[in-house]
């Protein structure tokens, strides 16, 4: 990937080996993908390894230091090859950053509201207590005649709260006594 224009892949270097049967693909691949539009960057030294007895592999080094390897053992398809050396060409050359704790925090609460892990659950409630739930109080607007003008109407009035009428299930299992 490039920072600010240049590739952060500094050498990308393939080993193969001249005899194993992991390797015969990219011995038939090589004469063509030397003149690879891919590889001909200037910016990108491109380098071939012959090592014995190893399957194939790419190791592309960055302007840092850090080193990422990518096996070619197997690779079928030339297609496949070329993917994988721009993979190592697209990508930064460190590794992701471990965050601890939590991941994101921030002071500004969601338009959508919290998270609450019983948002897409149903029936949490029992049926006879989600009714109870939904009967709410009417509301009683006091006669304006009759109250004097120097209080405040006080149209909402302290009603018992439905919510709290409900008796919640006791969670845990009672201890047997022993007699």
């Amino acid at each position: 990937m490039c920072s600010r224009g240049i590739f952060q892949l500094k050498f990308l270097q393939i080993f193969y080996c001249d005899y194993g049967g992991s390797s015969a693909k990219i011995r038939l691949f090589l004469p063509t993908l030397i003149e690879h539009p891919l590889l001909n960057q200037p910016k990108i030294n491109f380098q071939i390894y012959m090592k014995k007895n190893t399957h194939p592999y790419l190791n592309g080094i960055y302007v840092n230091g850090y080193q990422k390897q990518i096996s070619l053992k197997g690779l079928e398809e030339d297609q496949e090859i070329i993917d994988r050396i721009a993979l190592l060409r697209n990508s930064f050359g460190s590794q992701s950053v471990r965050h601890a704790g939590r991941k994101v925090t921030t002071l500004t609460p969601s338009i959508q509201g919290g998270w609450n892990e019983n948002l897409f659950k149903t029936n949490i409630y029992p049926r006879h207590q989600m009714e109870i739930a939904r009967t709410y109080p009417k509301l009683e607007a006091p006669d304006a005649r009759i109250i004097p003008r120097d209080k405040p109407i006080d149209v909402y009035k302290k009603l018992a709260d439905p919510y709290q009428l409900i008796q919640k299930p006791r969670l845990g299992v009672k201890k047997a006594s022993n007699i």
